[in-house]
């Protein structure tokens, strides 16, 4: 049946409706009421086809290189019957857009296949880059330019085919077009901040974060939204929400451009306030917050401070200690083991301190406890249920904890004078 398929190829004109192809966050192909997705009950080899053909929408592929991409790796006996076969199914697939009338979708000529170049294709990836191109020229007013990028913004609905994202012409297409779109987010939201409509910045970067979660000029860029917009407090807690997320995937501390831009949030929260119960409101923290107090590093430092100070005056014992997770070498774990350990231990360390104990980030493979109104004796104690906890966690053995704990000394010190990496 697929040979005869073969013999019976023919141009044929084409009076439907265009027909309209998302390539982005998922495959699907519409001709008017008519809708195929890749969920549509065929096998992944006949939508990897489809999606290649639509890709390559105007040019040819070789059955040689039909053969490669789809079957990298895999071997066959006869892999040209195979392929031929493959084609069949797809056209009877491709049938269900026109209420299976013959229409020919895919055609042959000369060793190679092609889409029917008579069916007018409109496909999102294609748009997409069309307006990137034209957005990218900055002879036009910046209005214009301002349309025609949240025109791509608006287009791009997360991966390039994710279903078919192992293969390898998917994974370069995939790059590309994740880089034009962050090109895109970020010229856009420049353009947007330089005509103050702030509005529309919060609204591109609360829908890039979505695809692009860890670009932190987006998320830097939002909270500046969110200042400019009268949102502060929305601020506050995306840069805590954001400070975390970094941390726990890549082990690392924001930017300082990013911390600048949040103390100059936090400063413009002071306005002039009367009413003293609504301070206190604002100041108080949910009695629901179990455990140690976490926190960033810099307000680690000033409570710290803070501390140090108070000593003078109230005699009081402080206790800092530094846990620091090494390979079982001593040396730096690798990535993906500390990224993994981290967090869980980080969780249990909180859970297992004092609502009066400070927590926080040193390294992305260290945390640092300020433990008040505790002797040297007590705080080992407590060092010796954090290392249970630790124990716990650590059942591959990949893993062991050196812990360090110092006195405070009643004056103020900066606290690398004994905590070292």
């Amino acid at each position: 049946m697929a040979a005869r398929e073969e013999a019976g190829t023919s141009k044929r004109g084409w009076i439907g409706e265009t027909i309209h192809v998302s390539m982005f966050g998922g495959f699907s192909i519409r001709c008017g009421d008519h809708v195929l997705t890749e969920n549509s009950g065929r096998t992944n080899k006949v939508w990897m086809l489809i999606e290649l053909l639509v890709a390559n929408h105007g040019g040819e592929l070789s059955q040689e290189k039909l053969i490669e991409t789809l079957w990298r790796d895999e071997e066959y006996d006869n892999p040209l019957n195979t392929l031929k076969n493959l084609v069949y199914r797809a056209r009877t697939t491709l049938k269900g857009l026109i209420g299976g009338e013959n229409v020919e979708f895919i055609q042959f000529e000369r060793n190679t296949y092609a889409w029917n170049r008579m069916i007018p294709l409109r496909v999102d990836a294609d748009e997409f880059e069309a307006l990137w191109k034209a957005a990218s020229d900055k002879h036009q007013p910046v209005k214009e330019r301002i349309r025609q990028y949240q025109g791509a913004v608006a287009l791009y609905h997360g991966e390039f085919l994710p279903k078919s994202s192992f293969l390898d012409w998917v994974i370069v297409k995939n790059a590309y077009f994740t880089t034009i779109y962050t090109e895109c987010v970020m010229s856009l939201i420049d353009l947007l901040c330089k005509e103050e409509d702030y509005e529309e910045v919060v609204r591109v970067c609360e829908q890039a974060i979505e695809y692009c979660p860890y670009e932190e000029d987006i998320h830097r860029t939002l909270l500046y939204g969110y200042y400019k917009t009268n949102r502060q407090k929305m601020a506050v807690t995306h840069y805590a929400y954001i400070t975390q997320l970094f941390y726990n995937q890549f082990g690392v501390h924001l930017s300082d451009d990013t911390v600048k831009l949040y103390k100059e949030i936090v400063k413009s929260m002071h306005n002039v306030e009367m009413d003293l119960t609504l301070i206190k409101e604002d100041l108080r923290e949910s009695s629901k917050v179990p455990g140690a107090f976490l926190c960033d590093y810099d307000t680690f430092r000033n409570i710290y401070r803070l501390q140090a100070r108070s000593m003078l005056r109230t005699g009081s014992s402080i206790h800092i200690a530094l846990l620091t997770l090494t390979d079982l070498n001593g040396d730096v774990p690798h990535t993906d083991t500390i990224r993994r350990m981290m967090a869980s231990f980080q969780e249990a360390v909180v859970k297992n301190l004092r609502k009066g104990d400070v927590v926080s980030v040193y390294s992305s493979t260290q945390l640092v406890i300020m433990l008040p109104m505790t002797s040297y004796e007590n705080g080992q104690r407590v060092l010796d249920r954090l290392e249970k906890q630790f124990d716990r966690l650590n059942r591959r053995k990949e893993l062991k904890l050196i812990r360090m704990l110092h006195a405070v000394e009643p004056v103020e010190e900066e606290l690398k004078a004994f905590v070292t990496r």
